[in-house]
């Protein structure tokens, strides 16, 4: 490709470079918050999560904060490294972009860069050896602070573990929580203050064992809270059905939801999964897709799926992390303290979205909330999605969330600290004594310091149970 040819393309990438306006979405999930943070560091910024999540947004969202700061316009270089036009130039790209860059844009070499210089690059796992490239720039220690983004975590967790250890900061950004959804449907400060403060209690109340003052602080949010149950709780029946796709939050049609999320599934198994991974038969990737979608949240052995659909159980094990790379499963071992018996028994599976999940599984419809059983199992696939974000909250490096079996059955384990909280869906009008009877076993058997029962509607505190329900908990998420 020409220099003339690159750099046309950059400047419509980047129309600030000639003071041009650029519409961004005003409302911001709270990612963004997080990340803007890390723009005052040293070490790469990397926003990795599945397709049409928003991490293309969230990158605008950071260059107009950067504008409106003062930052030079010509100080920022955005590139879409998916561009087809792009696809010639393979493991050099990155070097022709900022060369050519600094060349016409900066007008200067990069040595002679007074202030520093922000690098956004879209899509960067398209690129052959992007990390080789990354570190060449962070090593020479030029002004320049760069953020990537990428739609397959193996893409980037291969390159970023092996060429930039101890240079760059993983941010997961995935479908929206349910907390992010609401702000989105209807921005609400008393919520906001409510879910960050009392994510924060309830990691106090783990590291000092004490439930007690957690419930206290948990009262008295949910009085304040109680004049927006009624619209929190539409809002979440909307959530538990649509997911957290940001472009399905104000589409009031479920049948262009449907086919929204049936064309990102095609996308994603022909261009991430085909494209990266080389399979030689997409249909088999489709068949054990839906076969998940049918059987979200429950222990699958990768035995007894092979003989299901007449796959290869290698094949279903290596389906299996492809599905995880690309963000639309997520698998979780049973809590041991043997790792040979973590290995022995099977895996929970969940679909990462409760919106794909309902494609899949043909019930992606509100009618789907008046099964009991159904909607128990949208619950279970909802609360360990979100437990998934808490434990990155909690300990990014160090937390993690597992299932327990051991003659009853916990849903979740959150281990954060050396500690374990047992947690439990009850998505259920009536809640009886029985219904603890898991929770309390596992507590007494590991020393849990308490545990949780999610809940339809019961906000409760016995024998050190906190019962809270279902929008309450996801808002603390």
């Amino acid at each position: 490709m020409e220099e003339t040819e690159l750099l046309k393309i950059l400047y419509n990438q980047n129309p600030w470079w000639e003071e041009k306006a650029v519409k961004v979405p005003e409302k911001k999930r709270r990612d963004y918050y997080m990340l803007q943070k890390d723009l005052s560091d040293k070490q790469i910024t990397a926003i990795i999560g599945p397709r049409r999540v928003g991490k293309s947004v969230l990158m605008q969202q950071l260059i107009q904060a950067l504008l409106q700061k003062g930052t030079p316009s010509k100080n920022i270089l955005f590139a879409q490294l998916d561009e087809p036009l792009f696809d010639a130039e393979t493991g050099v790209l990155i070097s022709r972009i900022i060369e050519t860059y600094s060349k016409f844009i900066l007008g200067k070499s990069l040595d002679d860069v007074p202030t520093k210089v922000y690098v956004f690059l879209d899509e960067v796992q398209h690129v052959e050896k992007w990390s080789e490239a990354l570190k060449s720039y962070y090593d020479k220690n030029y002004k320049l602070k760069f953020v990537v983004s990428g739609s397959s975590s193996a893409g980037i967790k291969h390159g970023s573990s092996e060429s930039l250890a101890g240079r760059i900061l993983l941010n997961p950004v995935m479908t929206l929580k349910f907390v992010d959804f609401l702000k989105f449907k209807d921005e609400n400060n008393e919520v906001e203050n409510a879910s960050l403060t009392l994510r924060e209690k309830l990691k106090d109340a783990i590291d000092e064992k004490d439930p007690e003052s957690f419930f206290s602080d948990l009262k008295t949010f949910y009085a304040a809270l109680i004049p927006k149950q009624r619209k929190i709780e539409t809002i979440l029946s909307e959530y538990m059905i649509k997911g957290g796709y940001i472009e399905l939050i104000e589409e009031e049609d479920y049948g262009k939801c449907l086919q929204y999320l049936r064309d990102l599934i095609q996308l994603v198994i022909y261009k991430d999964i085909v494209k990266v991974f080389g399979i030689r038969n997409p249909k088999n990737m489709e068949d054990l897709l839906l076969y998940l979608g049918n059987h979200s949240a429950e222990q699958l052995s990768e035995n007894s799926m092979s003989k299901k659909l007449k796959m290869k159980t290698e094949t279903i094990g290596e389906y299996l992390d492809y599905l995880e790379e690309v963000f639309l499963i997520s698998t979780c071992m049973i809590y041991a303290n043997n790792r040979a018996k973590q290995l022995r028994n099977p895996k929970k599976v969940y679909i990462s979205d409760c919106g794909i999940r309902n494609m899949l599984n043909g019930t992606y419809s509100p009618r789907a909330l008046a099964d009991n059983t159904d909607v128990g199992r949208i619950a279970e696939t909802v609360v360990r999605n979100h437990l998934l974000r808490l434990v990155f909250h909690l300990d990014t490096y160090n937390s993690k969330c597992y299932y327990w079996k051991n003659g009853t059955e916990v849903d979740n384990v959150i281990v954060y600290a050396k500690k374990t909280v047992p947690v439990e869906v009850k998505y259920q009008n009536d809640i009886k004594s029985e219904d603890a009877t898991s929770c309390l076993e596992f507590m007494k058997e590991n020393s849990s310091p308490f545990g949780i029962i999610v809940t339809k509607n019961k906000l409760d505190y016995k024998d050190r149970v906190i019962y809270i329900p279902l929008w309450y908990f996801l808002i603390i998420c």
